[in-house]
């Protein structure tokens, strides 16, 4: 496999290039970027040859129509870049794999589905969920019938309040402008999820929410608009002060500063978007959002994601005719409760090393095993994802005009 990849940031680069370069065969040969740090750095990781690093997209299309030097993409750029990039991958004919959303406008997400329909290489959507482990055995004691026929979900994405300060109100996803809006570009795997537990279509969809806390009104008296100038740098729990050297947000070091110098860090934060108070950043999307779900077969659920939580995690209960299964992916704990009996059943899930849970390593196994000819991998193409996105875009139809949206595929 000669892979290019095509958005160098934490997903491309760190979540499935470098899990992808670890089996056999498997060469990096290209990369395309439009900041010349992030190709710097997956240049000297993957050894990239001058002649295929690419900060122009045409550039890169121009070349590799010309001499084919790759036969698998990796797109992971801003989700208002998916569409042009896709359709070219998809007339080159390339293995594709595509971060997820797959567009943030609706008519586009149709215009790959369709054009990806029938496919004959692989193409796969970055709804990582469906490949984990916990959500895998979930899924595996409802269809063994443990809780007996399905009537409801309670679905719940905990964004952490700190995750959520830095991508959705300082960070690349906190404009529904420039982006996607919340529900689309943080929970579109969580609609995959219900799909994927249920087994059904969606009928009807009801949501609400709105941008309530990070906004001017509630920024502290005295408070300045940067972290690093403020009266509140060492008491505020949304401070940058030491959140990227030995806070929680350790691990996005390098997107916040790809020198990993004390100098570059604090000019970042000086002037850039991850030094801002979090009451006075460009951000417009949802803070907190709640949506109720009308299935096929009278089962409902009910799925609702926040800012306010401690930690990142999700969390759900399932309820049968027979039973109820209560989880939460922190933990890795399945818990079962039949009705009838004094004793639960308590699975401990093996977590798998990586993001979501194991999930990115396990969708880039599925994906590699894929491109070899184990198409049964594919858990999440074209035609899979479709659904989960058009949820997306009918949840934010019935937040802003506050109406119940009947589903419609097409």
């Amino acid at each position: 496999m000669k892979v290019a990849v095509v958005g160098c940031g934490n997903r491309g680069h760190e979540a499935y290039a470098k899990e992808l370069i670890q089996y056999e065969g498997v060469e990096i040969v290209a990369a395309l970027d439009w900041d010349q740090r992030k190709l710097d750095k997956v240049k000297k990781e993957f050894n990239i040859s001058d002649e295929y690093i690419f900060k122009d997209e045409k550039d890169f299309f121009d070349k590799l129509e010309k001499e084919k030097f790759a036969d698998t993409i990796i797109i992971a750029t801003y989700d208002r870049e998916h569409y042009d990039i896709t359709m070219k991958a998809l007339d080159m004919n390339l293995n594709i794999l595509l971060e997820k959303p797959i567009s943030p406008i609706r008519e586009e997400v149709l215009n790959i589905a369709n054009k990806a329909k029938d496919y004959e290489k692989v193409f796969m959507i970055c709804h990582v969920l469906r490949y984990s482990p916990f959500f895998r055995k979930i899924k595996e004691l409802i269809d063994e019938g443990a809780i007996g026929e399905l009537i409801n979900i309670n679905h719940n994405e905990n964004i952490g309040y700190f995750h959520f300060a830095h991508s959705f109100v300082r960070g690349n996803w906190r404009n529904s402008v420039e982006s996607s809006p919340l529900i689309l570009q943080k929970s579109c795997h969580d609609m995959d999820i219900l799909l994927y537990l249920t087994g059904k279509m969606p009928k009807s969809i009801s949501a609400y929410g709105s941008l309530t806390y990070f906004k001017e009104e509630n920024q502290p008296e005295g408070a300045a608009d940067r972290c690093l100038s403020c009266k509140y740098q060492d008491s505020c729990i949304f401070s940058v002060k030491d959140f990227y050297t030995i806070g929680r947000g350790r691990g996005w070091r390098a997107v916040v500063d790809p020198k990993i110098t004390d100098e570059s860090l604090k000019k970042a934060l000086e002037e850039g978007p991850y030094g801002r108070c979090v009451f006075k950043s460009d951000n417009d999307v949802c803070d907190h959002q709640s949506i109720a779900i009308q299935f096929e077969d009278e089962v409902s659920a009910t799925f609702n994601l926040s800012a306010f939580a401690k930690d990142v995690h999700r969390n759900i209960k399932i309820q049968g005719t027979k039973g109820e299964i209560i989880a939460d992916d922190l933990t890795q704990e399945i818990r079962v409760n039949v009705f009838g009996k004094d004793e639960d059943r308590l699975f401990k899930v093996n977590n798998m090393f990586g993001g979501h849970g194991g999930s990115d390593r396990a969708i880039i196994k599925a994906f590699y095993d894929a491109c070899n000819g184990s198409v049964d991998e594919v858990k999440t193409g074209a035609m899979e994802s479709l659904a989960s996105h058009l949820m997306c875009f009918d949840a934010e139809k019935s937040r802003k005009e506050k109406l119940m949206v009947e589903y419609n595929k097409y």
